[in-house]
């Protein structure tokens, strides 16, 4: 056996037991290789170190203690679940509103087309009638024709042909 597996199987036996077959082999290596007698007495006094021989008792009334504080994490338990729930509907509802205000500046916007000279008067409440009535009140039927044909061109939509 070679110091690199033989290595490998003391770090196992230190954990689990080992076969008897491993365990032979081991100590077989062991008896003849310096180095990893070397080894194995630091790492059982490295284990020493971190496995303490004496292990505390815990302190009076601690299972006691640790029973009523289980029990009063249970008690508590329904108001947490609401509350995580709470927090994952306000999670939600910011989701939605995001995607919303997304959907809504990703939405084509509808060409606003311009109003007709007749529609602005109406809008702003006055006749649209009343540049044809002035004219209407010229004197001479030839300035008249001539007025209502300059007045119909005038307006872009054609609305007074």
């Amino acid at each position: 056996m070679d110091c690199k597996k033989a290595e490998r199987f003391l770090l196992r036996s230190y954990d689990t037991a080992l076969e008897p077959e491993e365990k032979k082999r081991l100590q077989g290596h062991l008896e003849g290789c310096p180095s990893c007698r070397r080894k194995d007495r630091e790492y059982r006094e490295i284990l020493g170190h971190l496995r303490p021989d004496f292990i505390p008792e815990p302190l009076p009334y601690f299972r006691e203690r640790l029973l009523a504080r289980i029990r009063e994490k249970d008690k508590a338990a329904p108001a947490l679940f609401g509350l995580k729930w709470a927090h994952r509907a306000v999670l939600f509802f910011l989701a939605v509103q995001i995607l919303f205000g997304v959907g809504l500046l990703l939405t084509p916007r509808e060409k606003t087309r311009e109003l007709s000279r007749a529609e602005r008067l109406f809008l702003q409440n006055e006749n649209p009638l009343t540049e044809t009535a002035s004219l209407l009140n010229q004197q001479r039927a030839e300035d008249k024709n001539m007025m209502l044909i300059f007045a119909s061109l005038d307006d872009r939509n054609g609305g007074r042909r």
